[in-house]
């Protein structure tokens, strides 16, 4: 004979039966908490119409402003790409790798709602895709576009970089876009007239 629970380590009948409704009213404020705490943390908000960060839409950046200022900060010669009118510029910086070479940034939203982003350098191949892609530089490969060879390399969450030179400048381009618009930007870049120092 096997061994019954005592009674009162027993719930009644109806308190034991959970209906798929009671579960969900159950679970329900807890997902709400969560989801809150979460878009208190990092800041993002539902937007049908696209990003928007507090409910505002994504800034969208001044390119040829930011690369004139960003010339004169790096001390060589930038490109300022002509790209489609559905692709919209959100970021742009200048940092300071170890050897103190720097690295000038845009990055777009493409119309297919991808990111990619243009770095520009005189910073070793090395030093310039270990800081863009977060790894250890291991080609994997070339591709030609816009009439130059573009070494390929990993980047973060299996992105890829590419890198190639104008005017002894190193350009790289990382992102998640798809290989049409790596194309497109890349024959942007290589197209785009210097902005000098």
């Amino acid at each position: 004979m096997g061994v019954v629970a005592e009674p009162r380590n027993q719930l009644p009948e109806q308190l034991r039966k959970r209906t798929p409704s009671a579960m969900v009213f159950a679970i329900l404020p807890m997902v709400l908490v969560a989801l809150g705490a979460a878009g208190l943390i990092s800041q993002w908000s539902f937007s049908p119409g696209g990003p928007s960060v507090d409910g505002a839409s994504v800034p969208t950046v001044d390119v040829a402003a930011e690369l004139d200022q960003a010339a004169d900060r790096a001390g060589f010669p930038v490109v300022d790409p002509a790209l489609p009118p559905e692709w919209r510029a959100n970021s742009a910086n200048v940092t300071t790798l170890a050897s103190k070479a720097q690295v000038v940034r845009v990055g777009w939203l493409t119309g297919e709602a991808h990111y990619l982003r243009l770095a520009q350098s005189t910073a070793a191949e090395a030093e310039l895709v270990a800081a863009e892609t977060r790894r250890q530089p291991a080609a994997q490969g070339v591709v030609r576009a816009a009439g130059l060879d573009w070494v390929v390399y990993r980047s973060v969450r299996d992105e890829q970089a590419w890198v190639g030179e104008r005017a002894g400048v190193r350009l790289l381009i990382t992102g998640n876009g798809t290989e049409a618009e790596f194309r497109t930007l890349a024959e942007a870049a290589v197209a785009a007239p210097l902005v000098r120092p």
